[in-house]
Parts: structure tokens; C-alpha cells; sequence
């Protein structure tokens, strides 16, 4: 799974399920089969580029 791939199943997932724990992200991920650098890389390229907002630990993309 490239890195792109990786980006949009962790956008889809947050989409489906808002304010969700980091664990909880990078556990459904790592299911679909991404290795464990490329969810580190790419939670880290989200948070750089303001697509994900966290408050009180839970994850939710913020709204375009």
C-alpha cells in the first residue's frame, strides 16, 4: 500500500468515525494492511497540512 492509499483510508476511516483515539486510527489502519512507518507518515503529513484537528485526545478531520 503506497503512501497515497494510506492517506485516504485514514481520511475515510476518520470520516466514518469521528473523534476516534490515536490507538484506535492507527489499530484500523494497520488491519487494511498498511505497514506501521507509512501511518506514523502519514498521520504526521495530516497533522502538518491542518486536516486533522484533535481535542481531549480524539481525531476528526477538520471541515473544508
Amino acid at each position: 500500500m503506497d503512501m497515497k492509499e494510506v492517506m485516504e483510508h485514514v481520511r475515510g476511516d476518520l470520516r466514518e468515525r469521528p473523534n476516534s483515539h490515536f490507538s484506535e486510527v492507527y489499530l484500523r489502519i494497520l488491519e487494511c494492511g498498511a505497514r506501521s512507518t507509512d501511518v506514523h507518515t502519514a498521520l504526521y503529513e495530516m497533522l502538518k497540512r491542518d486536516e486533522v484537528k484533535i481535542k481531549d485526545g480524539k481525531w476528526r478531520l477538520v471541515a473544508p
